[in-house]
């Protein structure tokens, strides 16, 4: 009876057992056929592009070369298409990409045809030389805007995008299976939408050119007419394509100098002069300079301690006297003089384009103007600050014959990359009468001449207006003041199409490199015009 109870349970055991291992078998068996169809079919990204970012003319800032790239699934007659028509170098650099069997993006230097090879050519989206970085900002390895333009229309240019797919049938074990069809998903639109600046890619690039020499500061060029700007460079520039680099490196080259506020000097001379000629002073207003000016106790130095004694307007421009303003600033008073600079755009933020700001500077309130407080502010000193742009777009309002306008980089969108629609633009509003515009525009011509302080600025082609400054700051460095280099004017005196102005941050004097770098973006702006002289000229090569 025992013996059979035991063979019972051995049985039962045994039969158990199997039909563990049974199910177990068809368990695994079920998970091979599930993986088996999960991987049967293999995507891989091949690219993808993004909507274009042009200047005025609708030419490219970005996008504007491609590359070549080849989507392989890595069979012997891939391989074998691979090693015949790539050079060796390259086919032995690519080789270590297929030896996994499965389906991989390579790049070319030429075009390979085989079977299981799809050939794809795709945008180039920066340039180790690329115009305008500080502008246009950079993307992220995920292709998303950092900063700048890229930033600001993340959303817009990614949707004038697409993105270019393969896929492939392969094996349980990820190889392409030999024969396979291949299936191309390519959602890139044929029209080329993107965001278009004011920017004009040839200005740009003379001043980029132009300001090479400068170690660190901005160049500004605006139409004064509209507020358009048609070039914006910061120094250093850097690489969108090495960022890494720029983080590192010396005078930090990511910070977009051209919309920070520093210590303007005596560009504000120019707002001074606007303001008392609009309230009835005539260029012949006179004042003697003995080389300084006493208010109270508080003594104001002109730069020229020996004096400029008895001297008018033109004069006091040219040689830049302190003393002169201080005078004029007392009797203007902070109320109107405050009213000028305001009109102007100081003390007041602009965003130029979604991504791209300009800051507010400081402007005091008339309030916080006390007589002291209003003898600095007379020849750009003190709390004021302001922006290369804000400079600019007060030297607009001379040159255009006493409008203020809003600057702007954004001059609209396209959706085929052939016509632009545009925005509401603000209208231009009169702050000063024509007539003071012109006598100062005048007045600042003298500026500009053997007599004046800019006078290194005077162009070969055409004469020009501007002012320059040496602006104090404060700081110290090896217990020497920083002193900020500026000139901003405008050109050609004849009825102006340009204004410039450009800073150098520690360059003393705006007469020296501030003025020459003007002097050559005037001429260059000269040679563009009449494109055929500019090679001859200068022997450089502007984009075509």
């Amino acid at each position: 009876m025992e013996k059979r109870i035991v063979y019972a349970y051995i049985l039962t055991l045994a039969l158990m057992t199997g039909l563990m291992v049974r199910l177990a078998v068809l368990s695994q068996g079920e998970e091979f056929r599930t993986a088996a169809a999960v991987q049967s079919s293999y995507g891989l990204e091949v690219g993808e592009s993004r909507g274009t970012i042009y200047d005025r003319n609708l030419k490219p800032l970005v996008n504007n070369s491609s590359r070549l790239v080849l989507a392989v699934a890595p069979t012997p007659e891939a391989v074998t298409a691979l090693r015949e028509q790539l050079p060796a170098e390259e086919f032995q650099e690519d080789l270590p990409l297929l030896e996994n069997g499965k389906p991989v993006v390579i790049p070319a230097s030429t075009p390979v045809s085989g079977q299981g090879i799809e050939c794809f050519r795709l945008p180039v989206r920066n340039s180790q030389q690329q115009l305008a970085p500080h502008v246009i900002g950079y993307v992220d390895g995920s292709g998303t805007g950092v900063c700048g333009v890229e930033a600001g229309y993340d959303q817009l240019l990614e949707s004038w995008g697409g993105e270019v797919e393969t896929h492939y049938l392969i094996n349980a074990f990820g190889g392409a299976l030999t024969g396979g069809a291949v299936q191309v998903t390519d959602t890139r639109p044929e029209e080329q939408g993107g965001v278009v600046l004011t920017l004009d890619r040839k200005i740009q690039q003379l001043a980029e050119q132009a300001g090479e020499e400068i170690p660190a500061g901005a160049v500004v060029v605006m139409d004064p007419d509209t507020g358009e700007i048609l070039a914006m460079a910061s120094f250093p520039d850097y690489s969108p394509v090495d960022v890494a680099s720029a983080l590192e490196g010396e005078n930090s080259p990511l910070f977009n100098r051209a919309t920070a506020s520093y210590s303007v000097g005596s560009t504000f001379k120019i707002c001074v002069a606007a303001a008392a000629l609009e309230m009835g002073f005539t260029p012949e207003y006179e004042y003697v300079c003995p080389g300084y000016y006493d208010l109270g106790e508080q003594r104001y130095y002109c730069h020229q301690r020996s004096g400029h004694w008895q001297l008018a307007m033109a004069r006091a421009l040219r040689q830049s006297c302190n003393p002169y303003f201080i005078n004029l600033g007392q009797q203007i008073g902070a109320a109107r003089l405050y009213q000028m600079a305001s009109d102007m755009g100081f003390g007041s933020a602009v965003k130029l384009v979604e991504g791209v700001v300009a800051a507010t500077g400081t402007l005091p309130l008339p309030e916080e103007i006390d007589l002291g407080e209003l003898a600095n502010l007379s020849f750009g000193q003190g709390k004021l600050t302001a922006t290369p742009v804000q400079v600019t777009q007060m030297m607009a309002s001379v040159a255009n014959g006493g409008m203020a306008v809003r600057p702007t980089l954004f001059a609209g969108t396209t959706e085929d990359g052939a016509t632009i629609e545009r925005p509401t633009q603000q209208e231009p509003r009169r702050i000063m009468s024509a007539q003071t515009a012109q006598q100062l525009l005048e007045l600042l011509g003298g500026v500009v001449t053997e007599e004046g302080s800019g006078r290194q600025a005077a162009p070969q082609f055409g004469q020009a207006a501007g002012k320059t400054a040496s602006a104090q700051t404060g700081s110290y460095v090896d217990g020497k003041e920083v002193v900020h280099g500026w000139f901003t004017g405008a050109w050609p005196l004849e009825d102006p199409r340009y204004v410039i102005t450009v800073l150098v941050e520690g360059g003393e004097s705006g007469g020296e490199l501030p003025a020459q770098v003007f002097r050559k973006i005037t001429e260059g702006l000269a040679l563009l015009e009449d494109q055929h002289l500019y090679q001859d000229v200068t022997g450089e090569v502007i984009l075509p």
